[in-house]
């Protein structure tokens, strides 16, 4: 070993690098485009903190300077709409939904076609949870993707999922 070096930090570098390349799906990271409409759609199992990452990532993106917005497609989960107006708020993030309105396609469409006329850079698309048994649930994602046709679709799941999520996202 070289002359001050610390064994310790060399081998926590080394282990750190295998797990990378055991995680790596070796493409380049999704990347939005300044100066055009990014539409990025959420996906994931109920209650793993979908709405609240829509919002971290808008407030992530605004901070940056991007001129973001939120969507609420989520009409299965009471309180959804209330949850995402009341995050956008606090974090000056202009939002759209409904109250009354009950297909979420027609909302999720309405709402990048509305941000999109606002030349919106970054347009998140909220949707509501899903879980294996529900087919109805994923049909609907799939309209919604289809109507929206997002730049990028995100899968946010709860950490404590453990090894199972593997099997989650290949469904």
């Amino acid at each position: 070993m070289a002359g001050g070096l610390n064994k310790r930090r060399m081998i926590q570098s080394a282990v750190f690098k295998e797990l990378v390349k055991l995680i790596d799906p070796g493409v380049k990271a999704w990347q939005p485009s300044k100066g055009r409409n990014n539409v990025i759609m959420f996906v994931g199992l109920q209650g793993s903190g979908k709405t609240t990452t829509c919002t971290k990532l808008a407030y992530y993106y605004q901070r940056k300077g991007w001129k973001t917005c939120l969507i609420c497609a989520d009409t299965f989960r009471a309180g959804a709409f209330d949850q995402l107006k009341q995050n956008a708020t606090k974090a000056r993030i202009p939002f759209y939904g409904s109250y009354t309105e009950i297909d979420p396609v027609v909302i999720a469409q309405e709402g990048v076609q509305k941000f999109k006329a606002e030349n919106f850079e970054i347009i998140i698309v909220d949707t509501s949870g899903r879980h294996k048994q529900q087919d109805s649930l994923f049909e609907e994602m799939l309209q919604v993707e289809q109507a929206t046709k997002p730049d990028n679709i995100i899968f946010v799941m709860d950490a404590t999922i453990g090894q199972a999520c593997e099997a989650q996202v290949r469904k």
